[in-house]
């Protein structure tokens, strides 16, 4: 009888198994105690998109700056996932705001920290009439206009085309001409040709006059 309860008692005492000892899927989710998996316990890059549940990833999980354009699948950043005021001047790469990538309507003040979207941060030619709301562009919005003047001098009864440009980096929003001295004279027609205004003029008078273009441009 003693023999047997000391065999008893050798069995049933705290004895560590080796890992030869378990056998393959002895231990299953039952098996492990609750906070028994810690992060030492993971080995790296054992956790797939597989293993993650819907939504198991929230904002307070993702260190700032964790998330690259590299991890971003192309098309996965809708509207909707993006919070109001989010998106602020220096998460946007130079140039990366192009017409291709603007629903019509789809920046609305609320998505646009202020300051966010600076000259930078805008694509060529990526502001269409399209994109803007109406009366959306004030005078605040404009930068400065420009009234550039060039004189040129029509032999009398002569009719002539004349113009005059803005200068580099301005842009040609409006031609205006005046004759001087006043008299018998006509402007027959105002064009535009790239950031040139044209005139075409007659000066029905018997003497010579100057025919001053203007080009309006917007700074």
């Amino acid at each position: 009888v003693m023999s047997t309860i000391a065999a008893f008692l050798a069995l049933g005492g705290a004895t560590a198994l080796a890992a030869g000892q378990i056998g393959k899927n002895a231990v299953g989710a039952t098996q492990l105690q609750r906070n028994a998996v810690t992060t030492g316990k993971i080995a790296a890059e054992a956790v797939k998109a597989g293993k993650l549940a819907k939504n198991a990833v929230a904002n307070d999980r993702i260190q700032d700056g964790a998330v690259s354009g590299s991890k971003i699948v192309t098309g996965a950043v809708t509207t909707s996932k993006i919070a109001n005021g989010a998106v602020g001047a220096k998460q946007l790469a130079k140039g990366a705001v192009g017409a291709e990538a603007l629903v019509n309507g789809s920046v609305g003040a609320t998505k646009l920290a202020k300051g966010a979207v600076g000259a930078e941060a805008l694509a060529a030619n990526s502001v269409t009439a399209e994109k803007l709301a109406n009366g959306s562009v004030g005078a605040a919005k404009l930068g400065t206009i420009n009234v550039r003047p060039t004189p040129n001098g029509i032999g009398a009864g002569a009719i002539e085309v004349a113009g005059s440009e803005c200068l580099p980096g301005e842009k040609l929003i409006g031609v205006g001409a005046y004759w001087s001295p006043t008299g018998e004279h006509s402007i027959e027609s105002m064009a535009v040709e790239g950031n040139k205004a044209i005139v075409r003029a007659a000066n029905e008078t018997a003497t010579p006059s100057t025919l001053t273009v203007q080009a309006i441009c917007l700074g």
